[in-house]
């Protein structure tokens, strides 16, 4: 490198070296190549998709709340079923593989908000998307005649189902609140 004095055509050789050194010295003073320190982004576990980390922690509210929600509305809903239409006719196919999944669904939700894992939400999520569907297939089926306030309560209260389950899946345990 040179530097070019003013009002000169050509750079002076005897500072050619200096600048050089100087350079050198000044690399050599300065610390090896530091890794920059990753951000932690208080919001980042909210942008991770929501059936990662099935088994981290769900948080006891979440199961406690989900469990509630679950006796209340589901309870509620039998009560105000009306009888069949035709009491001795069989389940159609795709009514019996919706009990079955939610039953299922029951169990493995049973077994996650036990532990505090996250599965269980999910498990809760696959048993309201089977009861809503249950509640479809119910008035699509003639298993019961008619349209009613019951039948309204059950639809209203199964969306309800998969919109909490949904956003406890959403919802993450902080580090500090596992710590405590």
């Amino acid at each position: 490198m040179a530097i070019i004095e003013f009002e000169a055509d050509r750079s002076d050789p005897r500072l050619d070296g200096e600048v050089d050194v100087l350079l050198d010295e000044a690399v050599l003073e300065t610390p090896e190549a530091i890794p920059p320190v990753p951000v932690q982004d208080p919001q980042a576990h909210e942008r991770r998709p929501m059936f990662a980390g099935l088994s981290e922690r769900l948080s006891g509210q979440w199961a406690a709340g989900l469990t509630a929600a679950w006796l209340a509305i589901f309870t509620t809903g039998v009560l105000l079923e009306p009888a069949p239409a035709d009491p001795d006719a069989a389940l159609p196919v795709a009514e019996a593989m919706l009990a079955l999944t939610l039953l299922v669904g029951w169990v493995v939700m049973a077994a996650g908000f036990a532990t505090r894992r996250r599965y269980g939400a999910v498990a809760s999520l696959v048993a309201a998307v089977s009861l809503v569907g249950m509640t479809i297939a119910c008035q699509a089926s003639g298993h019961h005649s008619g349209i009613g306030a019951w039948w309204w309560f059950q639809a209203a209260g199964s969306a309800t189902l998969v919109g909490l389950s949904a956003t406890a899946l959403r919802t993450r345990v902080p580090p500090a609140v596992l710590s405590a």
